[in-house]
């Protein structure tokens, strides 16, 4: 779950970023840049991001972007504790992990405060966003024990991610002026719906296994309140490191022209 949000949001980042670097090396990636005193600054940037989206599903190398179908990441962890429900209490490791669907990233609204080097926005998913892995996962459900590991796939539908606060600090390089990304406030603010699938819970115990996928997905809600929390702060974390990799070869100067 985290990392389908956690792209969407770096990705959304980082080519704010890219806008006036070198083509990547098997393709062309054209940006229309939008200049700082343009009145529709805002609906500019928008439009100019969500033409790029697409393309980039093999990544932008040159910004250190990486590829988006699949995302990949070595390992995600999920402690228990953070949310605010008791029905739900798991510890769920994940390794090995893959996204897709987040080409379909919809940027929905977009606001750039250039000179104070802060953004909001809201993106939306266009298509599922599946995330598979191999888990381990401790803890219970509905009063009900969950232990075991294996492959998982968990898939969101629907999902709106609001950005409710990025910014940053300039800083100067070569002359010119650079920005680091210091805070990412976000909020996952919606999900139509989530699909677990967990395989080999309690040793491989088919009917015990099969009646734990059946309830957690049954009562998705539950579980996702529970894991939110940490999902949101798992996002923010990876979406800062890998905007400010894009930003350490961009100038802010560059990507805002006057």
């Amino acid at each position: 779950m985290a990392k389908s949000l956690l792209i969407c949001s770096a990705l959304f980042l980082a080519v704010v970023a890219s806008v006036i670097a070198a083509p990547a090396p098997k393709k062309q990636l054209s940006f229309n840049l939008c200049k700082k005193n343009d009145p529709n600054l805002d609906k500019c940037l928008k439009t100019s991001i969500q033409e790029v989206i697409p393309h980039l599903s093999e990544g932008y190398p040159k910004l250190r972007i990486p590829a988006l179908e699949p995302f990949e990441l070595p390992s995600l962890e999920i402690d228990h504790g953070k949310g605010s429900t008791k029905s739900v209490s798991i510890d769920l490791k994940l390794k090995d992990v893959k996204i897709t669907g987040l080409t379909g990233t919809v940027i929905d609204s977009l606001k750039v405060d250039v000179d104070n080097y802060r953004m909001t926005g809201k993106v939306a998913f266009a298509k599922p966003i599946v995330i598979t892995g191999a888990y381990t996962v401790n803890g219970k459900v509905l009063v009900l024990p969950i232990t075991g590991n294996g492959p998982c796939s968990i898939t969101l539908h629907d999902a709106i991610l609001d950005l409710k606060d990025v910014s940053g600090t300039p800083y100067q390089k070569n002359g010119k002026t650079y920005v680091q990304i210091k805070k990412i406030d976000l909020k996952l603010v919606n999900i139509k719906k989530l699909n677990i699938k967990l395989e080999n819970l309690f040793n491989g115990n088919k009917q015990l296994g099969d009646s734990m996928n059946t309830i957690l997905n049954e009562n998705w809600p539950v579980l996702l309140e529970e894991l939110q929390p940490a999902l949101e702060e798992v996002v923010a974390t990876i979406a800062q490191d890998i905007v400010n990799k894009a930003l350490q070869k961009t100038a802010y100067t560059d990507i805002f022209p006057q």
